[in-house]
């Protein structure tokens, strides 16, 4: 089912015309998307079957939007619960993040750079006192 659910998903989220984006289905997602999916769901099991049968895998990049929406008229629930589990790993791949324009690497140690506000209106805040008591 890998190379179903990699076009499966290349047409979920594909590629960006410039190249800087990867489509989902190229960057190797599927086994973790199928790792995330109830495989006994009949919504998810027609769906794919459904799209086996359109042999999906040959349609040009129109013809597989166009059986995915047929899909998604015939299991409403089909395209939701792939989508969520493909947008989850597909942000947090680094060749996202790197299409995104962010290093990659995590926030902490480091941090980010926070701009130093008014807190001025921490003064009324400060002046109550403390409005618990030691347990």
């Amino acid at each position: 089912m890998d190379d179903l659910l990699s076009d499966i998903l290349d047409t979920l989220i594909p590629p960006s015309a410039d190249g800087a984006m990867p489509g989902a289905g190229s960057l190797g997602l599927a086994s973790a998307v199928e790792a995330s999916l109830d495989p006994n769901d009949p919504a998810l099991r027609a769906g794919f079957d459904a799209l086996r049968e359109a042999d999906f895998a040959n349609l040009d990049p129109a013809g597989r939007s166009a059986a995915l929406e047929a899909v998604d008229r015939e299991q409403p629930s089909f395209i939701p619960a792939l989508y969520v589990p493909t947008c989850t790993v597909y942000y947090q791949h680094p060749a996202t993040h790197r299409g995104l324009g962010l290093s990659g690497e995590p926030p902490h140690p480091r941090g980010f750079e926070l701009e130093t506000g008014d807190l001025a209106g921490l003064e009324r805040v400060k002046a109550r006192g403390r409005m618990y008591r030691e347990a």
